[in-house]
């Protein structure tokens, strides 16, 4: 997910402090759930709206648009203020980048003449780094650059086990933020921590050496969603199914901590796979009922929840 935030004029991006009224905030150009999750302001929503990356732009683009956080959101009546920094490891995007992105930002028809504040539920990095907007050693810098940690060396990472404590909970997820926004914030409300893969610190490893560092814990949750779609050959209709590393790390939690320690939720219509038998699949509903089933399962693994 990331936050677009347009402006009227660039002078409004000079400074650290942007002003805009609350009915246009996390309304216009956003989905009825993003808004509705983000509706309040509260102390979370506004945690989690700091953690995406933020595109500022202007109306018409004007100039280029830049890229970096927000790092401070305080609602004053009918009005609310951003307090934002640029990522200096990051270029700007050039006139036209946004509408070059059009399609794969979802952009509004007329969005782009519009001052407001849309949280968009697409994978910004991946968008740019296909676009050729940013190299990945650029976004290398900038993660790293706001997740501070030792050097340590790669071979030597990659033979340390993370100790895990007694309340991690390791999610599993793919592209739909809102699941697992949702799922994390289930997880601390029930006293636990929720270990979320790209949010800790690589120290010079690979993806399947950070798995092993941080799967090291006592039960794992997947999240299946609708992120890709698939079909059997000379089959004219396609199903949702979950992104390959989702089915990879669910395999790997089984083989790693057991099937009684690992949770499958499913959200929405996703092909599930059929050759993990006796593995229950809690389908993540409106109602909230798969709380409960995830609560239950946790106790069995011996969680005091």
């Amino acid at each position: 997910m990331f936050n677009l935030l347009i402006a009227y004029t660039e002078d409004e991006w000079v400074g650290d402090e942007w002003r805009i009224e609350r009915s246009r905030v996390a309304i216009e150009y956003t989905t009825n759930d993003i808004s509705e999750r983000y509706r309040e302001l509260d102390e979370t929503a506004i945690s989690e709206l700091k953690s995406f990356p933020c595109l500022f732009a202007v109306e018409h683009e004007a100039v280029a648009t830049k890229i970096g956080y927000i790092t401070n959101i305080l609602v004053e009546g009918g009005d609310v203020s951003v307090g934002f920094e640029f990522d200096q490891n990051l270029p700007e995007l050039p006139q036209g980048a946004l509408e070059n992105m059009r399609q794969e930002i979802e952009l509004g028809k007329l969005e782009l003449y519009r001052t407001h504040w849309a949280v968009k539920d697409q994978p910004l990095w991946d968008i740019l780094l296909s676009k050729e907007y940013i190299t990945s050693a650029q976004l290398e810098a900038a993660i790293s650059a706001r997740q501070p940690f030792a050097i340590v060396p790669a071979e030597e990472a990659a033979t340390t086990v993370s100790t895990g404590a007694a309340d991690d909970v390791f999610i599993v997820h793919g592209q739909d933020e809102l699941a697992k926004l949702e799922m994390a914030e289930f997880v601390r409300s029930l006293g636990l921590n929720p270990i979320i893969l790209h949010q800790q610190a690589n120290l010079g490893m690979t993806i399947i050496e950070k798995i092993e560092h941080y799967a090291n814990v006592g039960f794992g949750i997947v999240l299946y969603t609708e992120c890709d779609e698939g079909r059997r050959r000379g089959e004219l209709s396609a199903r949702y199914r979950a992104r390959q590393n989702v089915v990879f790390e669910h395999g790997y939690l089984i083989a790693r901590l057991g099937r009684q320690r690992v949770a499958a939720v499913v959200k929405g219509s996703v092909e599930t796979p059929n050759d993990i038998s006796g593995v229950v699949y809690v389908a993540m509903d409106i109602e909230g009922e798969w709380k409960n089933a995830i609560r239950l399962e946790l106790r069995s693994a011996k969680y005091p929840v």
